[in-house]
């Protein structure tokens, strides 16, 4: 039941609710029903019994009178109306005993108590019928449904908008920052809404400063790096700085990268333009931007059609690349490719921690000071968004980063 939406457990709650209302209301019915008959069986034999025993010494009328009186019954002295009742009445009770026998004949609300013994017979009318009646009965459970229900109703139009936060929710999760709830009730869902419509709001600023002083930075580091490449450029060969200048900025210019990069693929706003597209073209694609040296990478690649959004893809391949060359012992990596997996694979020492920590961002090993540690977590954000998943294998000391399309 802990997957059962609240909504169904409610429904759910309220029909076993109204079905044990309703079967105990019919159980009700038949016992009281059964109790009733057993009640009215119990004063017919009784009056039957004391007709049938003063039979035996020939009451006089005042005697029969007094009786009458006692039970409350008449006597039907028409032969025609108890032939009549006799024939055509339903029998609701009969009994024999040594001193005679008795029937009971109902018709419609009316009782009729029919005594014999030997020639001796009497037809008695209960002045007293207290025919079974339900209707009180319906009226209570007809009431006790209509509050049943108000209380269901009443239940539902207050967690109704339960169902609004879940959308508003699910809106934001899926990128859209402009949601609000906007509910003004004050009670425990008003409060969580209005709690969530703050949250968006501190999420929305904190987001747009970063924005913001991501763009500043990369837009004021820009400029500076680029007049220092060109002051590099012009200084003359053969000074050993030149060489290191130029690293040092070509470095920072690709850091720039590295940021807009993650910028992008981390905002819940980027969208994938997936398209169909042979995987040998997007591994050409990647060696126009890949910045090691191309010949020290083997590969194993079997063709094959890929649906994604190539110009997020290259960065995942080049990213694996280079990190592969990067921290490989030996002189080449591998590169193996199919319809099932692409797979980088490097000489070197077995990562020291799972490949979770290396995927997120400024994760590095201890030895590692080159890089940002921000290559394996665009990567990995980048196969989240087309639904692929990545993963790490060590085997006869080698390193496998692959993705499993």
């Amino acid at each position: 039941m802990k997957n059962v939406s609240i909504s169904t457990f409610i429904n759910i709650v309220f029909i076993m609710a109204f079905t044990s209302i309703t079967a105990v209301f019919i159980l009700f019915l038949k016992f009281d029903k059964e109790k009733y008959e057993t009640t009215q069986q119990q004063r017919y034999e009784r009056i039957a019994d004391t007709f049938l025993s003063r039979f035996q010494f020939f009451p006089s009328a005042a005697d029969l009178q007094k009786l009458y009186n006692q039970f409350l019954v008449e006597p039907v002295d028409d032969a025609d109306v108890k032939l009549k009742i006799i024939n055509g009445t339903k029998v609701f009770y009969t009994r024999d005993t040594f001193l005679g026998r008795m029937r009971v004949f109902k018709q419609e609300d009316d009782f009729y108590i029919y005594v014999q013994q030997l020639s001796y017979n009497m037809m008695l009318k209960d002045l007293k019928p207290k025919p079974y009646n339900s209707e009180i009965a319906v009226s209570i459970y007809i009431f006790s449904v209509i509050v049943f229900l108000l209380l269901y109703l009443t239940l539902r139009r207050k967690l109704l908008p339960l169902k609004l936060v879940n959308d508003k929710i699910q809106l934001f999760s899926h990128g859209d920052t402009t949601v609000k709830i906007g509910l003004n009730s004050t009670d425990e869902i008003g409060t969580i809404a209005k709690s969530f419509d703050d949250a968006i709001l501190y999420i929305n600023n904190l987001t747009n400063s970063k924005n913001l002083f991501m763009r500043n930075m990369m837009h004021e580091l820009k400029t500076p790096i680029a007049k220092g490449m060109i002051i590099a450029e012009t200084i003359p060969d053969g000074i050993p700085d030149k060489d290191i200048l130029q690293r040092a900025f070509v470095r920072m210019h690709d850091i720039i990268k590295e940021l807009a990069t993650v910028e992008r693929v981390s905002s819940n706003m980027i969208t994938t333009n997936k398209e169909s597209i042979k995987f040998s073209q997007l591994y050409a694609n990647t060696l126009k931007i890949l910045l090691s040296d191309i010949d020290k990478i083997q590969t194993d690649i079997r063709d094959f059609n890929l649906i994604v959004d190539s110009s997020l893809f290259i960065i995942v391949l080049k990213n694996l690349i280079d990190n592969g060359i990067k921290f490989n012992t030996n002189e080449h990596i591998t590169l193996s490719a199919n319809a099932v997996q692409i797979a980088v694979i490097s000489k070197g020492d077995k990562l020291k921690h799972d490949l979770d920590y290396y995927t997120q961002p400024f994760s590095q090993e201890e030895k590692r000071s080159d890089g940002f540690g921000l290559g394996l977590y665009i990567v990995k954000t980048i196969v989240d968004l087309h639904h692929f998943r990545f993963v790490y294998e060590y085997k006869l000391g080698h390193n496998h980063f692959i993705i499993k399309l």
